[in-house]
């Protein structure tokens, strides 16, 4: 499916690329389109299987990652009011509809949106594993033979109180916040391994982000999402993606109707 989807991407993309000249690129337009125009690649296998780990890779852990925000909103109602107060400082326009969608420069902005996300993405994380090619032995001695399945827990990790201190366990934005310049610390990748570290790291970790800013930013100066069953008794399912177990009904109020 994915494959029949990342073919037909190509050969749309190719048709408009062929039709548009650089002097007259269109105002929006898509990252296959960019990709053909740019020149920088032009074996159709490489940009089809680009396209296909952006189809594969980020369907399902972006759109899991959101449900997960919204869950610990529902949880951290005083979070969700600070993240208000932000954007509607940053992008008043919002909250008023001159806005449709925020601009790269006032997400830059939103520190406290970026905080509050990755504290989300850091306590609600997908798992990894891998598949030893050969013999392996870690630093710390232990044997991996070859074929072994070694799986990695990032759920796990992210609650370790020697990694992240005592409150390790518990949602706080706070921590990712430099409290002298209260600009974002700058957290070591294989300290914050959401998106894994070293050469395997995801490469669509920056893509995700501004993606899951962009639509978070545009919900919550609109909407109240009230989670129908008790936030903290909503779990997780059994999966390498991490879901919500069974359906995330909310109860959804438009902001300028609540306040009416």
């Amino acid at each position: 499916m994915a494959r029949c989807l990342a073919d037909n991407q190509l050969e749309n993309s190719t048709e408009k690329g062929s039709a548009t000249t650089t002097t007259s690129t269109p105002k929006h337009t898509d990252l296959m389109t960019l990709m053909l125009q740019s020149g920088d690649a032009t074996n159709p296998q490489e940009i089809q299987d680009a396209c296909l780990n952006f189809y594969a890779a980020g369907k399902d852990t972006t759109a899991f990652s959101l449900s997960w925000f919204i869950v610990m909103m529902n949880r951290n109602p005083r979070v969700l009011c600070k993240v208000r107060e932000e954007l509607r400082r940053v992008v008043p326009d919002l909250f008023t509809g001159g806005l449709d969608t925020p601009t790269l420069e006032h997400l830059q902005q939103c520190t406290y949106l970026e905080a509050a996300l990755k504290e989300s993405l850091r306590l609600n994380t997908l798992v990894v594993y891998r598949l030893a090619n050969r013999d392996t032995t870690l630093s710390d001695g232990t044997f991996i033979p070859k074929d072994a399945r070694a799986v990695f827990s990032k759920y796990g990790s992210a609650r370790q109180p020697t990694v992240w201190g005592a409150d390790a366990a518990e949602y706080k934005p706070e921590r990712w916040i430099d409290k002298k310049t209260g600009k974002l610390k700058k957290m070591s990748s294989f300290q914050f391994v959401t998106f894994s570290a070293g050469p395997r790291q995801c490469i669509g970790m920056r893509l995700a982000m501004m993606e899951m800013m962009t639509v978070l930013s545009v919900i919550f100066s609109r909407f109240d999402l009230e989670t129908l069953m008790d936030p903290f008794n909503i779990t997780y399912d059994f999966s390498l993606v991490l879901p919500v177990k069974g359906t995330l009904d909310v109860r959804v109020r438009s902001l300028m109707a609540h306040s009416a």
